[in-house]
């Protein structure tokens, strides 16, 4: 788990990736050969990024490292963290062909390659990361002598509002990481494709081919656990039953949508009333379970996401069951307009 507190920016450069040409033949980046040297409002405004897209109850995704070799990312990574300016910018330059060339559609626009390194958690211990930032357009306004000025603005990147960046961020968690003990570092990455209804597979080039990190080997366990220990909560608590059903259904409609997260956050935000809201942060907090988005993968529970069952009687009566549990009803033939019902089980509440 990586840790943001006292995030501090050291060193920053930024490369121009271009898009492939019209015949998707490769195209070198433009690259820098100097830092950047960023006042610090400029400075500051970079770690509330990063920690607003990587924090805690945000939608940035562990991952782990697949590739750790010689020429990876991962090698690169330790090498912007740990080595001098000379060698923040030779890796630098390195990770920038990368990510050219793990870009093969020739659908994507040009962008910036944001490198920065620094120290961060209470131990300060060193991190680097990379921001790919598509460019935008947009407008300033200014004033002079009482008029109003508005100005065209083009290559704008890194902007708050439209979050169009991808971040890769490699934290060394132990003084015991080395080149050889990849297991000593935590990567996260944050997408703004990832977290809405698109496929993974649209930023895929990015996580899995540049970064040569996999997000998906232990997300069927984890989303098994989120569901587990959502439900564990909710029947834990004195509410109505009905409302127990409610937001259990709550539950598994999400995890059933096109959404590619789901987090405690989230999904208190939206379900939970305020009163209920920090005892579930805190309960999910002490069942170990990730205060960020985790990438949905319903493999495990597939068959605990169906629907209720519904039984409606045409005088408006309406029996509900779990999806797996419609056999613990039997329902004889009607006579004269009467119905027998048999439910194996007794009552439990009346509302």
């Amino acid at each position: 788990m990586i840790d943001l507190t006292f995030l501090s920016i050291e060193r920053i450069i930024v490369h121009h990736i271009p898009p492939r040409a019209d015949d998707k033949t490769f195209v070198a980046p433009t690259c820098a050969t100097n830092l950047v040297n960023l006042a610090k409002p400029g400075l500051d405004m970079f770690a509330k990024r990063i920690s607003q897209a990587l924090g805690h109850h945000s939608h940035g995704i562990q991952a782990q490292f697949h590739n750790t070799g010689a020429q990876s990312f991962f090698a690169n990574s330790v090498d912007l963290m740990e080595g001098d300016n000379a060698q923040f910018i030779a890796s630098s330059t390195l990770v920038a062909h990368d990510l050219t060339r793990a870009q093969q559609s020739k659908n994507l626009s040009a962008s910036k390659l944001i490198v920065i390194s620094g120290h961060t958690s209470k131990s300060q211990l060193p991190f680097s990361a990379v921001v790919k930032s598509e460019l935008q357009d947009g407008l300033t306004e200014t004033s002079s002598k009482g008029k109003t000025i508005v100005d065209y603005l083009t290559d704008i990147f890194f902007a708050e509002s439209q979050k169009l960046y991808k971040i890769g961020f490699v934290q060394k968690t132990s003084k015991l990481g080395t080149k050889t003990a990849p297991e000593h570092f935590a990567v996260h990455l944050f997408d703004h494709l990832m977290t809405g209804t698109e496929t993974r597979s649209a930023a895929f080039y990015f996580h899995s081919e540049f970064l040569g990190a996999d997000v998906a080997a232990s997300d069927r366990h984890r989303t098994r656990e989120f569901f587990d220990k959502t439900n564990e909560f909710l029947q834990s608590q004195p509410i109505l039953t009905s409302t127990k059903i409610a937001l259990g259904e709550a539950l598994r409609a999400e995890l059933r949508s096109n959404k590619q997260t789901i987090s405690v956050k989230g999904f208190s935000d939206d379900h939970l009333e305020p009163a209920m809201q920090s005892k579930y942060i805190a309960f999910m907090a002490k069942a170990n379970i990730s205060t960020h988005a985790i990438t949905k993968d319903t493999e495990y529970i597939k068959s605990r996401l169906k629907r209720r069952q519904k039984i409606v009687f045409t005088s408006g009566v309406m029996i509900s069951t779990p999806a797996d549990k419609i056999s613990l009803v039997s329902i004889e033939a009607p006579t004269d307009g009467s119905t027998i019902v048999k439910i194996s089980g007794t009552v439990e509440s009346q509302e």
